[in-house]
């Protein structure tokens, strides 16, 4: 048991040494909200602008899963079991 207490002695030695021998940066400097960028343009053009485009992909995305749906269901793939079958095969 008295091995270890130089050990650990040691150990919590270089730990200070090192947490104390750390020195920040030359070049560090504090950031503030004047280093934040000013917004330019008209917020509701630019929302305007981008929600038109998601809009376009939404109406495509529903056009192109109506279009799949309607194949899958014509071509047998899938049966919804709205009523019972004609025949038991």
């Amino acid at each position: 048991m008295q091995a270890v207490r130089p050990l650990t002695t040691l150990a919590a030695r270089n730990g200070a040494l090192i947490a104390r021998s750390y020195h920040g940066p030359s070049n560090f400097r504090v950031f503030t909200m004047n280093d934040l960028p000013v917004p330019e343009g008209d917020f509701f053009e630019e929302h305007r602008r981008k929600n038109r485009t998601y809009n376009a992909v939404l109406a495509a995305g529903i056009v192109i899963f109506g279009i799949t749906f309607t194949i899958a269901k014509e071509s047998g793939l899938i049966y919804f079991n709205y009523n019972p079958p004609k025949s038991i095969d």
